[in-house]
């Protein structure tokens, strides 16, 4: 239960930070951006998906009767977020605009299935 609630947290973070990357490049390409605007959008997508993060892995974990263990997984789940964030920065270098869209879909389909996976573990 808990390994699921980290992958639900970390992919749920990751997927809103990687739209905040995804948001700032297309910013970029059409040129409507400036360095303060830019700081604004990946300071606020990264915040985001941290809370992202934090309240994902504590809801997935719900079943889980211990607070402090909820708290953990939820924790950690941040960690999870930026480590796979950082595969965004990697998309953009190697593939550009393109590749950190599909990588955000990626994500996103990988949020629904940790999700559905721990709803079903809670279930069970």
């Amino acid at each position: 239960m808990a390994l699921a609630g980290i992958g639900a947290g970390s992919t749920t973070g990751a997927s809103v930070m990687t739209a905040g990357v995804l948001a700032l490049r297309l910013m970029q390409a059409t040129g409507n951006t400036s360095t303060d605007v830019g700081g604004s959008v990946l300071t606020a997508t990264l915040f985001g998906g941290i809370v992202a993060a934090v309240v994902s892995g504590w809801i997935a974990t719900a079943p889980i009767a211990d607070g402090w263990r909820r708290g953990v997984t939820a924790g950690i789940s941040v960690l999870g977020a930026a480590l796979l964030a950082i595969g965004a920065t990697v998309a953009d270098q190697l593939t550009g605009i393109i590749g950190v869209g599909a990588y955000g879909v990626v994500l996103v389909v990988a949020a629904a299935v940790t999700h559905r996976a721990a709803r079903r573990l809670g279930r069970a």
